[in-house]
C-alpha cells in the first residue's frame, strides 16, 4: 500500500470521528488510540468501514482503532504529518473519564512502545548469537570458540550490546517526547546516567568494580538497565522543562532552560532517585522472579490466566515496562512466555468456532482473525469471535492459556526479547535448542488443548454456533418489517465486511426500488447521525436496532437523505419517516443498500424468513 493509501485511511478515519473531537492521537503496536471529546458522536460502524480497521472499542477513556502491526505506525504517520494533533493535550487530564490507574498505566505504555522495536530486533540478535557462536554448531563446522575472529566478534557485540547498553537514553528520550518536553534533551540526560565516567552497573553487580562514593555515604554508578530511574527522571524533567518554559524570557529560554533542566535532572538522578530507586528495582525483579518460579508453576498459571483478561481491559501494556526491566536486568524474559500462550489459546478458539459454523460469512470472518491472531494482533479474534460467542468460549480460553503458562514455567522456557507472538515467537528462543523445541511443543499442545475443548464444550455436536429463536426460553416474536420496498436480501449478501460478518450485530438488506424510507419497528429514535445516514431505534422491549441507509454513505454528508423525524420521537411502524434520493447516491458512485441491524443480538438467529414484509423474529433480552 502506497503512502497515499494511508493518507486516505487517516483522512477517512478523522471525517469519522470528527477532527473537533479528537484532543490527542498517539499508537501502541496494534491500536490507533484517540483521546476524544465526545464519543457518543462517533459512528463505529462507519469507522469500521475505512480499509485496514480489523475492529473498534473504547476504554480507558480512549476511542481505540484496531489496525495491526505495522499499520497502525503507517496510519498514525499519515495522520499527524496532516492534523498534526497533540500527543498529550493540556486538556486531556481533565477530559479523561478513565481511573488514575488506568491513566498511568497508559501513559507508561505510551512511552515505551516506541522502544519495543528495537528490543526486539536486539532479541533476534541474541538468539543468533547463540546459534551462530554455540559450541555444538562451531564444533559441526569443525570450529571451536577460539576460531571467531576478533572483528566478528566485536561486530556481533555492536549488535547485541549496544540496545540494552543505552536503555536508560531511550526511555528518558522516549518519556521527554510523551510528557511534551523536547525529546533530545531527554536522550542527552538518559545517556548522562550511563555515562562511562560512572562505575558500569554491570561490573557493579559483578564485583569487578566499585561505586564512586559521594559525600561518603551516596554510592555513585551508572544506570545501566535502570528502567523505574530512566522513567522517573524523563517525567520530571519534561515537568520542569514545560514549567520553565512558561516563565523564562524568550532571549534566555534556548540556552537556560536546557541547562537548568539538565542539571536538576541529573544531579536528582544521581544523588537521590538512583539509590533509592535502583534498589527498589533489583528487589523487584526478584520478586517477579520468584514468583514466576513458584512451586508446581502456579505464578505462570496465575499470569496466564490473568493476562487475557487485562487484554480485554486494556490493561495489558503494564506488562511492558516489567518485561523490559526483566531484560535489562537479567538479560531474560520469562514473562512473556508465560503470556504469549493467549495467543494460541485465543487462536484455536475463533478457529474452531470458524470451522464448525454454517454460516460463510462468520466462517471468513473467524479464518481470517485466527490468520491475523497467529501473525498476533488478537483483537479481531478476541472481540469479533471468542467474547461474541460467550462465556464458554471466553473459559476455555483463559483455561487453557493458563495451562500453557504453568507448564512454560515448570519448564524454565523464557524469552530473551519480546514483541513477537504465536508463530513468529520461537525466534525468542532460538539461543538454545532444549529452550525454542519445548517452547513450540508447548505452544502446539495449547492450541490443541483449547481446539478440542471448545469442539467439546464450546460447541456440541447436536448444535451450531447458529440458534434458533426457539432455542432460548426467553424467547419474544418481535417482527421487524421492511423500512423500504425492494428486494431483500441476507446480511451476509451486502458489499461491506464490517456488516456482512455480522459485527454489528443480526440483520437483513433492502436493494430499493423506491424512496421512501418506513419505520421498520414502533419505538423511540435514540440516535441520528449528522449525517443521516444512520438512525438507532430502541423498541419498548429494549431490542437496538440500527437502520443504515447505504454503504459508505456517509462521505455525501447527509445529502441524499430527508428525514422527518428527530431524536426522542415515538415512531410507529410503517410510519414515513423520510426519503432516500437513490439517482444522487448513483451518481455519486455509492451503494445504495439499506441495512437493518440488530444492534445487541448476542447469537446468530437461523431459519429465517424472507418475504416483502421481512417479519424477522428477535432473541429478547
Amino acid at each position: 500500500m502506497t503512502k497515499t493509501n494511508y493518507q486516505e485511511i487517516a483522512k477517512k478515519l478523522v471525517a469519522v470521528v470528527g477532527e473537533d473531537n479528537i484532543v490527542s492521537a498517539t499508537h501502541c503496536a496494534t491500536r490507533l488510540r484517540l483521546q476524544v471529546k465526545d464519543r457518543k458522536a462517533i459512528d463505529d460502524s462507519q469507522v469500521e468501514q475505512v480499509e485496514e480497521v480489523k475492529g473498534v472499542f473504547y476504554n480507558a477513556g480512549q476511542y481505540q482503532i484496531i489496525l495491526g502491526t505495522g499499520i497502525v505506525n503507517k496510519v498514525y504517520d499519515a495522520l499527524q504529518s496532516i492534523y498534526s494533533f497533540n500527543e498529550v493535550s493540556k486538556d486531556q487530564m481533565a477530559k479523561d473519564d478513565s481511573s488514575p490507574l488506568q491513566r498511568a498505566v497508559r501513559n507508561i505504555a505510551d512511552i515505551f512502545v516506541p522502544i519495543i522495536p528495537i528490543l526486539g530486533a536486539t532479541g533476534l540478535f541474541l538468539g543468533l548469537k547463540g546459534v551462530l557462536f554455540n559450541e555444538t554448531v562451531l564444533n559441526a563446522m569443525g570450529l571451536t570458540p577460539n576460531s571467531i575472529p576478533e572483528w566478528l566478534s566485536a561486530s556481533v557485540t555492536v549488535l547485541t550490546d549496544t540496545a540494552f547498553g543505552f536503555l536508560t537514553a531511550f526511555i528518558c528520550w522516549s518519556a521527554f517526547k510523551k510528557m511534551g518536553g523536547l525529546p533530545i534533551i531527554g536522550f542527552l540526560i538518559g545517556l548522562m546516567l550511563v555515562s562511562p565516567a560512572l562505575p558500569n552497573a554491570y561490573a557493579v553487580a559483578g564485583g569487578t568494580a566499585e561505586p564512586i562514593m559521594a559525600f561518603g555515604m551516596i554510592p555513585l554508578v551508572g544506570y545501566q538497565g535502570s528502567i523505574l530511574t530512566a522513567l522517573i527522571t524523563g517525567m520530571i524533567g519534561a515537568t520542569l522543562e514545560k514549567k520553565l518554559r512558561k516563565i523564562m524570557p524568550n532571549a534566555m529560554d534556548l540556552i537556560f532552560t536546557p541547562f537548568l533542566v539538565i542539571l536538576v535532572s541529573v544531579f536528582v538522578a544521581l544523588f537521590v532517585l538512583g539509590p533509592i530507586v535502583h534498589g527498589f528495582e533489583g528487589q523487584a525483579v526478584k520478586v517477579i522472579e520468584m514468583f514466576l518460579h513458584l512451586p508446581l508453576g502456579i505464578g505462570g498459571l496465575i499470569i496466564g490466566f490473568l493476562y487475557p483478561i487485562a487484554v480485554m481491559t486494556g490493561m495489558h501494556h503494564m506488562f511492558i515496562m516489567i518485561e523490559t526491566s526483566l531484560i535489562a536486568t537479567t538479560g531474560f524474559n520469562p514473562l512473556i512466555t508465560v503470556c504469549a500462550m493467549y495467543g494460541f489459546a485465543n487462536a484455536a478458539v475463533c478457529l474452531a468456532i470458524a470451522l464448525r459454523t454454517k454460516s460463510a460469512s462468520i466462517k471468513t470472518a473467524g479464518i481470517s482473525a485466527t490468520i491475523t491472531q497467529m501473525l498476533g494482533v488478537s483483537e479481531p479474534a478476541l472481540f469479533g469471535v471468542v467474547m461474541r460467542t460467550g462465556m464458554k468460549a471466553i473459559l476455555v480460553m483463559l483455561g487453557s492459556s493458563a495451562v500453557g503458562g504453568m507448564v512454560l514455567s515448570l519448564l524454565g522456557i523464557k524469552a530473551n526479547s519480546y514483541g513477537l507472538a504465536v508463530l513468529l515467537s520461537p525466534l525468542m528462543y532460538i539461543y538454545e535448542p532444549y529452550q525454542v523445541i519445548t517452547y513450540v511443543a508447548v505452544g502446539i499442545a495449547t492450541f490443541i488443548l483449547a481446539f478440542v475443548l471448545t469442539n467439546l464444550f464450546v460447541i456440541k455436536k447436536s448444535e451450531t454456533v447458529e440458534k434458533t429463536a426457539e432455542s432460548r426460553g426467553n424467547t419474544k416474536n418481535i417482527k421487524v418489517y421492511s423500512p423500504i420496498d425492494g428486494e431483500i436480501i441476507p446480511i451476509t449478501e451486502v458489499n461491506d465486511q464490517v456488516f456482512a460478518s455480522k459485527m454489528m450485530g443480526e440483520g437483513f438488506a433492502v436493494l430499493p426500488s423506491q424512496e421512501t424510507i418506513k419505520a421498520p419497528v414502533s419505538g423511540v429514535v435514540k440516535m441520528i447521525a449528522p449525517t443521516k445516514h444512520a438512525i438507532g431505534i430502541v423498541t419498548d422491549d429494549g431490542m437496538e436496532l440500527l437502520l443504515h441507509l447505504g454503504i459508505d454513505t456517509v462521505e455525501l454528508n447527509g445529502a441524499p437523505f430527508k428525514l422527518n423525524i428527530k431524536e426522542g420521537q415515538t415512531i410507529q411502524r410503517g410510519q414515513k419517516i423520510g426519503t432516500i434520493d437513490l439517482k444522487m447516491i448513483e451518481a455519486k458512485g455509492k451503494d445504495a443498500t439499506v441495512m437493518v441491524i440488530i444492534t445487541d443480538s448476542k447469537e446468530t438467529i437461523a431459519g429465517l424468513e424472507y418475504n416483502q414484509d421481512y417479519v424477522l423474529p428477535i432473541l429478547g433480552s
